[in-house]
């Protein structure tokens, strides 16, 4: 079932009154998704289950003055694990994994060493977490590793996908508006990553071995440069079950002065791309793939779905959103 985001804000404290887009968080690889309302350093937990208001990051460090959360992703009872970097009030900063309880205690801290941590993903089959992120390497190091398999208290278990798998090596996921940020899926078998400088998809087994290496430019240009609109900026981006991409284009107009909304799937395998949905009024937000759905965001507030065979999104009836009155 899925938890309407419209029923989780009266249980969310006034000063978070709306769920922003720019402050969600959707876990791929355990279909969770997660709000930061506003970027104040409080994470909640918005669908599946009940509303967990209770990780305050800034209670748990003394002179901690900014936020600046990365990544989230689900553990197993509840636990919340959250890519973070901290500012203090001394000038440092500080690139931390924490993990949380579902009570909101804050189990444990640990540094993924030199790397960004872009973004997290844990594994529940290993009981793992899967950090992706560019290193702070003397120049001029070849393949270092940009995904790294750690144990949940911080151990190294793996390193995997080297920088040289990417034509722009660790620079390769560097995010922009236009091509969007980071993306990465895990799943029993495969990795699944989005490298947005040179919009390069790359699938691997479990043990790192490159199964496709694609560009996928050329399609997303196709789709975006036709009628008089290029591409504005790239939202969201994710992978379906069987590892075909998904990305959010806003198409903008400048002689109309207006601006359209494209969902599209491109094939990794073969490069081909088709549109998933289009819209003109921006109403619908993609935030990522729910198993074999695409899950949509309805003014900040509404959950919709698409099913893959189907022509588009569809509310979801009253009687499959779960009531989060219990997590007040």
């Amino acid at each position: 079932m899925l938890l309407g985001i419209a029923t989780i804000l009266c249980a969310i404290p006034s000063d978070a009154q709306s769920v922003d887009l720019s402050w969600t968080h959707w876990d791929s690889s355990n279909q969770v998704l997660f709000s930061e309302p506003k970027g104040n350093g409080r994470v909640f937990r918005a669908y599946p289950g009940s509303v967990n208001e209770n990780i305050d990051i800034f209670r748990n460090f003394a002179g901690l003055q900014k936020v600046y959360v990365q990544s989230v992703t689900a553990g197993p009872d509840g636990v919340t694990l959250i890519a973070t970097t901290l500012a203090m009030r001394d000038q440092q900063t500080k690139v931390l994994i924490l993990t949380y309880a579902a009570s909101g205690e804050l189990l444990s801290k640990w540094e993924p060493g030199s790397q960004s941590a872009d973004v997290i993903s844990y594994a529940s089959d290993d009981d793992a977490v899967f950090v992706l992120g560019d290193s702070d390497v003397p120049e001029g190091t070849k393949d270092y590793p940009l995904l790294v398999e750690y144990s949940r208290d911080g151990r190294t278990l793996k390193k995997l996908i080297p920088s040289g798998k990417f034509k722009d090596g660790g620079q390769s996921l560097s995010g922009s508006g236009t091509d969007g940020q980071a993306a990465l899926r895990i799943t029993k078998n495969k990795i699944y990553l989005y490298a947005p400088k040179n919009r390069e998809v790359l699938i691997c087994d479990r043990s790192g071995q490159v199964l496709t290496s694609r560009s996928i430019g050329a399609a997303v240009d196709q789709l975006s440069l036709e009628n008089g609109y290029h591409l504005e900026q790239t939202h969201r981006v994710d992978f379906t079950d069987d590892g075909d991409i998904v990305l959010e284009l806003l198409l903008a107009n400048d002689d109309a002065n207006s601006y359209r909304m494209k969902v599209v799937r491109v094939n990794a395998q073969t490069g081909e791309a088709t549109v998933v949905h289009q819209a003109s009024n921006g109403r619908l937000w993609f935030i990522g793939m729910n198993n074999d759905q695409y899950l949509y965001v309805e003014s900040g507030r509404h959950l919709y779905t698409q099913a893959i065979a189907a022509q588009g999104p569809v509310p979801l009836a009253d009687e499959t959103v779960a009531s989060a009155q219990s997590a007040k």
